[in-house]
């Protein structure tokens, strides 16, 4: 009987203990998606897929809260992920629906930047009761979103770019 515990606990550490990394994966499934619908011209779809990314990503937050330290390669896996669903994706879909202007232009170098600035600098001095900065992925969301129904403009994309960049103390849901 102690070996069938033994099999079946076994079985359900290997199986849940895995659950943050398929959210990981499953977050830049939906990135990568996304980028491929903005290109084929579906912008709705790219939204939506940004906002499933965007669930992945919490669940996985939600998931490694309980699991403590989170390995090194798992931050930098997540945050490659987080690029691309929220940073990359949402600059590609925002470009796909506009025309070039000097704004939009601006908006797309300091989107990503900030994404990636706020990933290097600010992720580390985040503490388990707040973030610093508006998160990524609660810019890559506002964009999708924005863009879902068609109100997207470059200038909310570099004010979500500065908030990003700021220290500004945000609750953790």
């Amino acid at each position: 009987m102690d070996n069938y515990v033994k099999i079946a606990n076994e079985y359900q550490r290997k199986f849940f203990g895995n659950i943050p990394h398929r959210l990981i994966f499953a977050n830049l499934i939906c990135g990568l998606v996304s980028l491929l619908m903005s290109i084929s011209g579906f912008y709705r779809f790219s939204s939506l897929f940004i906002l499933l990314a965007g669930v992945c990503s919490y669940l996985n937050g939600k998931s490694y809260r309980q699991q403590h330290p989170k390995p090194e390669t798992t931050n930098q896996f997540e945050s490659f992920a987080d690029m691309t669903s929220f940073a990359v994706a949402p600059v590609i879909l925002v470009h796909s629906l506009k025309n070039w202007s000097f704004l939009l232009i601006v908006a797309f170098i300091s989107f990503p930047f900030a994404g990636a600035y706020r990933i290097v600098k600010l992720n580390p001095k985040s503490t388990n009761d707040y973030v610093l900065g508006l998160p990524l992925p609660a810019a890559g969301i506002v964009v999708a979103l924005l863009a879902f129904f068609s109100l997207v403009s470059p200038i909310i994309m570099i004010i979500l770019s500065l908030l990003m960049s700021t220290s500004l103390e945000i609750p953790k849901p």
